[in-house]
């Protein structure tokens, strides 16, 4: 068995209006990421990543030997993820530009290297690139070195610098991002038939598995499954969620889980029409007695670390005994739920979704 030992998390429930961009909207974000960040030796993202590697958390893996070995995984979403993707030349005194010191040449996995020591991690280090996806694809390549490759404990951290200002136009210009502008008739939202969107979101998460956690777990980590679909478009979604499927089927047959004992599912829930169409068919063809949620409309879309973040705060909320509703719906709906629902926890399934034909399904419980 598996085991969600520890985790933490850092999101922003609030948003600022960013203007200087061709895209003007609002973003969920920490605005001390970029306090020094005009000096060129300040990198946004390991700030960001600074608020959940916590002495705690480091501390825990430090204090905690475990008897076989242990990996790290960095779940950056790009490897371009500190690269010059924040700067624009245009506007040398806006708030999302910088310029760096260092040269750039597999920056992120010399970062991934930087935290696996902080944890004295010396049997695997990682990273992924699987846009969205990365940091619930990465629970695949975790829950195989635990099951096949004797590693007793496995550490994932989740982040990318999603608030610049090549990612604002790059949503903006596909009209995924709900812009400033469009605000007065559109909310965010997810499964509505009249708001959808979301706003970009800053956002970072760690987790450590463990076979033999040395604390009360979180939950227990029952297995991950990543599939494609036959799609030519690496940008788009097939209409029947078949990647999505595809997915929760594999992690159902891992976890050797029948649909019927999932009652609880964290969507991706970007809100775009696209994903809206594609999600909810695949979830509604595999699964029948089922409540879902989205967490994007309360604190943006965090692109890499958006899966295991949001499954952090679903852990939460189940802690109260409370599945928080789909922000923004202007529809009743029971299943794709609009209003706070009572729940008792159990077995719950965490979807993502990334560019590039990617789609990741894990399946927790909360009954440790």
């Amino acid at each position: 068995m598996i085991y969600l030992s520890k985790y933490k998390t850092a999101a922003s429930r609030e948003t600022t209006v960013i203007e200087d961009n061709h895209f003007v909207q609002r973003v969920h974000w920490f605005s001390d990421t970029y306090d020094r960040v005009k000096t060129g030796m300040v990198y946004p993202p390991h700030v960001l990543a600074s608020k959940v590697l916590t002495p705690d958390i480091l501390d825990y893996v430090k204090n905690n030997p475990v008897k076989g070995k242990t990996g790290f995984i960095l779940a950056a979403g790009s490897q371009g993820w500190a690269g010059i993707r924040a700067k624009n030349d245009n506007q040398e005194k806006g708030m999302l530009y910088y310029s760096y010191k260092v040269p750039l040449i597999t920056l992120t996995n010399i970062y991934a290297g930087r935290v696996a020591s902080m944890f004295g991690v010396e049997d695997f280090v990682s990273t992924d690139a699987s846009a969205c996806a990365s940091s619930i694809k990465v629970l695949m390549e975790a829950q195989n070195l635990m099951h096949n490759f004797g590693f007793d404990r496995v550490i994932i951290l989740g982040v990318e610098d999603a608030v610049n200002n090549s990612t604002l136009e790059f949503f903006g210009h596909a009209k995924a991002s709900l812009l400033f502008k469009d605000e007065e008739t559109m909310k965010p939202s997810a499964f509505d038939s009249v708001h959808s969107g979301f706003h970009v979101g800053q956002g970072a998460a760690v987790a450590i598995l463990e076979k033999e956690p040395a604390c009360e777990p979180a939950a227990k980590f029952l297995g991950a499954y990543t599939s494609a679909e036959n799609c030519t478009n690496p940008l788009g979604q097939r209409p029947d969620g078949q990647g999505y499927r595809k997915a929760i089927e594999g992690a159902m047959d891992v976890a050797k889980i029948k649909p019927e004992e999932i009652k609880i599912v964290k969507t991706h829930g970007t809100g775009t029409p696209v994903n809206n169409q594609a999600e909810k068919t695949a979830i509604t063809t595999v699964l029948k007695d089922f409540k879902a949620t989205s967490y994007k409309q309360h604190i943006g879309h965090t692109l890499a670390a958006s899966g295991l973040l949001e499954t952090g705060l679903l852990i939460d909320d189940l802690t109260k005994g409370i599945l928080p509703g789909i922000k923004n719906r202007t529809e009743e709906d029971q299943q794709f739920i609009s209003e706070d629902t009572p729940v008792e926890g159990g077995t719950f399934l965490s979807l993502a979704a990334g560019m590039g034909n990617i789609y990741s399904a894990a399946l927790f419980s909360t009954e440790v």
